[in-house]
């Protein structure tokens, strides 16, 4: 379907080829939507939260059945990532329920695709979520690009040494949220597919936070963690660290130093880690046992927002013609040259020939670099079309410029 053609709006009700009506949900629909959450994920049905808490510009989908029963559900959270240094318009997906009954017969593929519609019309180039159902969200066009690690460390075997020279540390307070935020910004914008935050409040810390340590260099923040002390000071005593980044290994050691001081009375620690970043390195890893581990799921949306608005390696050059179908977001299927230079990327629709057909599964692996091109094929993601298997993989090699996705935020 070619970009321009008309899709229904996301404002009204929609009838999918088979299965319910789906329509956003508005806050008449908030009690039986909220049952049908905690039902799915377990949660107390005796104390739902009062209508308009979700979050700001939250958009939820209800899937309803002939006598007007609510059959399911989903939420599309507005939000933004970091790719190559860029923000990308986000929808991330989350809060999929579908009643028992009605499980297996197409009502969250409706939701989905409903979704879909939303989004590309609120400009979204991406989506992510956190699955519970992998192959569900597979067969809708999402693929496993990353993790949400948690790991966790025996306190008393972080070294308690003293600040690095030039540094110093402090308990902080609300007043320092912002300063916090632009060093989690820092780190988050050299990645792929970070949260971009929005701007924190100066108020109070955040719900869950009991503490705020920073080390600085002169007047700069270089590392900061929020943490939550926990419960009791006995063996099973955890100190779960909510976030923590430092700007240089100097800055992480002289962090973690001051954690080493929980260990009389708190003998875990828990972190979330990421690969290759300054407190990783000043970690003793070989101690470190992971304790959860939450798989993140990606999709493109719209494909010539996807690849316009991310940042690429500046060395990478290329181009290569690929076929598409996607049938939940169809204004993507078709023939496209997806070509990058200079660090910015294009899709253009093409009569020329394809030498790879995608899925949209596949796409999103090599969008977000968790797949090479020979890794793509293996996984049934991109298919050769023709003779000359080599050509047309080095071709495909330029959409494999990205970095293993790796998250800090659970929603």
């Amino acid at each position: 379907m070619p970009p321009e053609t008309a899709v229904p709006s996301a404002s009204e009700p929609r009838a999918p080829r088979s299965g319910p009506v789906v329509r956003p949900l508005g806050p008449e629909d908030h009690a039986r939507q909220w049952r049908l959450h905690a039902l799915s994920f377990g949660e107390d049905l005796s104390s739902p939260p009062d209508p308009g808490t979700e979050p700001e510009g939250a958009v939820r989908y209800g899937a309803l059945g002939d006598d007007g029963d609510l059959l399911g559900a989903v939420t599309l959270l507005p939000r933004e990532h970091w790719w190559g240094g860029r923000r990308v318009v986000a929808a991330d997906v989350t809060d999929v329920a579908v009643q028992p009954e009605a499980r297996g017969a197409g009502v969250a593929t409706s939701l989905l695709r409903a979704l879909l519609e939303g989004a590309r019309e609120r400009g979204a180039a991406v989506s992510a979520l956190f699955p519970t159902v992998a192959g569900l969200y597979r067969r809708a066009g999402w693929e496993v690009t990353g993790t949400l690690t948690t790991v966790e460390v025996p306190t008393h075997a972080l070294a308690r040494s003293g600040a690095a020279p030039g540094l110093t540390t402090r308990t902080g307070g609300a007043a320092d949220l912002p300063a916090v935020a632009a060093l989690y910004e820092r780190e988050a914008r050299a990645r792929s597919g970070m949260l971009v935050r929005p701007a924190p409040g100066t108020d109070r810390l955040p719900e869950g936070v009991d503490g705020l340590t920073l080390v600085e260099d002169g007047d700069r923040l270089v590392a900061a963690a929020s943490w939550h002390r926990g419960r009791g000071y006995g063996r099973e005593a955890v100190f779960t660290v909510r976030d923590v980044v430092a700007d240089t290994p100097a800055a992480a050691r002289t962090l973690l130093g001051v954690l080493a001081g929980w260990a009389p009375v708190a003998r875990n620690l828990h972190l979330r880690l990421l690969r290759g970043d300054a407190v990783a390195t000043a970690l003793p890893v070989e101690l470190a046992r992971v304790v959860d581990r939450k798989v993140v799921m990606h999709r493109v949306v719209d494909l010539e927002q996807a690849m316009a608005q991310r940042g690429w390696p500046q060395p990478l050059s290329g181009s290569v013609v690929v076929e598409l179908q996607d049938d939940l977001a169809p204004w993507n299927t078709g023939t496209w040259e997806l070509s990058v230079s200079g660090g910015r990327g294009r899709a253009e629709r093409t009569d020329a020939a394809p030498v790879v057909r995608l899925t949209p599964s596949g796409l999103a692996a090599l969008y977000a670099g968790s797949v090479t091109a020979l890794g793509a094929v293996r996984t049934a993601g991109a298919e050769v079309l023709g003779d000359d298997e080599d050509a047309a993989l080095g071709a495909l090699d330029v959409l494999a410029g990205g970095d293993l996705v790796e998250v800090l935020d659970y929603f």
